[in-house]
């Protein structure tokens, strides 16, 4: 579609919505800009995006850090631990 089927503005480039009037071009592009969000989401920048948006920032990012540590696998998860433990060995001084 060649103009926005409400207000008639062309069409920009690959544009899903009308930039005039916020309108979806066809139920293709609505489908596909769906998509588009549902993937970015689940990106780093998504996620960096979704927790500048938010109102209480701090809070945002305490849910985010949760969720990424839930979904961490535990081999991964004893990996880190491990790491954290060595580097506390190195910097701490043992008498």
């Amino acid at each position: 579609m060649k103009n926005c089927p409400q207000c008639g503005q062309p069409r920009l480039g690959e544009a899903f919505k009308c930039p005039s009037c916020d309108v979806f071009y066809s139920q293709l592009d609505e489908l596909l800009y769906a998509e588009q969000q549902k993937q970015e989401s689940l990106t780093l920048k998504g996620t960096l995006k979704r927790i500048r948006a938010a109102e209480d920032r701090p809070q945002a990012l305490r849910a985010a850090l949760k969720t990424l540590w839930l979904n961490t696998p535990l081999k991964t998860k004893i990996v880190i631990w491990t790491l954290i433990a060595f580097v506390f060995v190195l910097v701490v001084p043992v008498f």
